[in-house]
C-alpha cells in the first residue's frame, strides 16, 4: 500500500484529525538516494511529512489496550510512526504510585527518585539529575506529577523499548499496517533553554540514520554524521500538540525510512566510554576526554583503574613539563588498589613550578572526585605532593 494513499472509509475518520504539513528541502545523500530508489525506503510521493495528532483517544487507565485504543481513533497506512507520550504507555502498564496519605507528593517524589536512580549525577536546589534502571539521563529520574489524578505520581515505562514492541504488535495485528512506534518524554538539554521531546522507546524504526561514509554537496567525506532520526520524529509530533491538550499519540505519516526489526532507543544512550561528563559536573572534561576505545581494559583490570589513569593524565596535562609524576603502590602497573598513590614532583622552588605542581595536585584530586572517587593530598617538602585515593578505592 502506497503511504500517501486513502480510501473513503479511512477518509471519514481521519475528519477529526487536524494536520500540518512538513515539506522536506534537503538534499538527500547518495546512499538515501539509491535506498529510495531500491532498496525499500518508504517517503510521501512528493517529499513531505505529514503531522496528525490523534483526537479522541479517552483517559488512559492501568490495564487499558493502548493499541486498541490507538487502532479504533486513526486509519494506519502502511509506513505510518505512530509516536506516543510516555505517560499513557506508563498509565497502561500500571507505573504509577499513589502518595501515601500523610506525606507530601514533593516528598514523595524526592524519595521515590532515589529508588529510581541508579546514580545521582547532579544535585541542585530546583533539581536533581539521574541515571535511571532505564540507563536514561534525566530529570528527577523521569517521575511526573502532570497529566495524572491529583496524588498520584507516574514513573517511566520498566522497559520502553519493550513496550514500543509490543504496542506495535498490537497495532499490526489490528489494522494490517505495517507501522513503527516511538514512545517519547520530554527531556532538557544540557547548556540549552527550554525541553523537547525525545525517543525512549522505539520499534521498527531506525533510531540512527548513519550517513558515515557518505558525501556532502561538495563531495567532502562525511565522517561523524549520525543523525538521531527517532529523536527528531519525537520533537516533531510534539510540534502539533501541548502538554494540555490531551493528545497522547501522533502519527508522522511519509517519513523516509527502511523498518528496523532490530531498532531500539537504549542505542540513543551514549556509553560511558564515550561520555565527556559521566558524573554531570564536566569540569574537568576537557583533561578528562578519552576516545571510543577508552573504558576498561579486557585484561583483567577492573572498571576504577581507567578513572585511576584518566586522573592521572590529566593531572600530567595540567602540570605540563614541571611536573613530574610517580605511580607508587598498586598503581605503579595501571592497576589500582590499597596503598596505591601518585608522587607530583617539580625540579625547583620557583614560583612558575609551585605554581604548575599545584596545578597538577588539584586537578588530580578534582578528577578523581569527578570520577566518583574521594582522595586525600600532603605535601612532601617543598616540591613533592602526594595524592592518595580513599582507602576503598579498587
Amino acid at each position: 500500500m502506497n503511504a500517501r494513499s486513502t480510501n473513503p472509509s479511512s477518509t471519514a475518520r481521519l475528519v477529526a484529525l487536524s494536520a500540518i504539513s512538513l515539506t522536506s528541502t534537503a538534499v538527500c545523500s547518495r546512499v538515501q538516494a539509491e535506498a529510495r530508489a531500491g532498496m525499500g525506503e518508504r517517503m510521501g510521493a512528493d517529499g513531505a511529512v505529514t503531522i496528525l495528532p490523534v483526537r479522541g483517544l479517552p483517559e488512559v487507565a492501568p490495564g487499558d489496550d493502548l493499541a486498541a485504543l490507538v487502532a479504533g481513533a486513526v486509519a494506519l497506512v502502511d509506513g505510518d510512526v505512530v509516536v506516543v507520550a510516555q505517560k499513557v504507555v506508563s498509565k497502561a502498564e500500571g507505573a504509577l504510585v499513589r502518595v501515601p496519605e500523610g506525606e507530601d507528593r514533593a516528598a514523595a517524589r524526592a524519595r521515590l527518585v532515589r529508588e529510581q536512580a541508579v546514580r545521582v549525577l547532579v544535585e541542585a536546589p530546583w533539581t536533581v539529575i539521574v541515571e535511571t534502571r532505564q540507563g536514561l539521563v534525566c530529570a528527577a529520574a523521569g517521575i511526573d506529577a502532570s497529566n495524572v489524578e491529583p496524588g498520584v505520581l507516574a514513573l517511566l515505562p520498566e522497559d520502553p523499548d519493550a513496550s514500543a514492541a509490543r504496542l506495535r504488535a498490537g497495532l499490526v495485528a489490528r489494522t494490517g499496517a505495517a507501522v513503527a512506534i516511538v514512545v517519547t518524554d520530554t527531556f532538557g538539554r544540557p547548556w540549552r533553554v527550554g525541553q523537547t521531546d525525545v525517543a525512549i522507546g522505539a520499534a521498527g524504526l531506525p533510531v540512527i540514520r548513519d550517513e558515515r561514509g557518505g558525501r556532502d554537496r561538495f563531495g567532502m567525506a562525511l565522517e561523524v554524521t549520525e543523525v538521531a532520526l527517532a529523536d527528531e520524529v519525537a520533537a516533531a509530533a510534539d510540534l502539533v500538540r501541548r502538554k494540555a491538550d490531551g493528545v497522547p499519540v501522533v502519527v508522522v505519516r511519509g517519513l523516509a525510512y527502511a523498518a528496523d526489526e532490530q531498532a531500539r532507543a537504549r542505542d540513543l544512550q551514549r556509553s560511558s566510554a564515550t561520555d565527556l561528563f559521566p558524573r554531570g559536573r564536566g569540569a574537568l572534561a576537557d583533561l578528562l576526554a578519552a576516545g571510543p576505545e577508552a573504558g576498561p581494559a579486557e585484561d583483567g583490570r577492573r572498571p576504577d583503574t581507567a578513572d585511576w589513569v584518566r586522573a592521572v593524565a590529566a593531572a600530567v596535562r595540567a602540570g605540563g613539563d614541571r611536573v613530574a609524576v610517580d605511580l607508587d603502590g598498586p598503581g605503579a602497573d595501571g592497576r589500582t588498589g590499597a596503598g596505591a598513590s601518585a608522587m607530583l614532583a617539580v625540579e625547583s622552588g620557583a614560583a612558575a613550578d609551585l605554581v604548575a605542581l599545584g596545578a597538577a595536585t588539584a586537578t588530580l584530586a578534582a578528577a578523581l572526585a569527578d570520577l566518583g572517587w574521594a582522595s586525600t593530598w600532603r605535601a612532601e617538602g617543598e616540591r613533592r605532593t602526594r595524592v592518595i585515593p580513599s582507602p576503598g578505592y579498587g
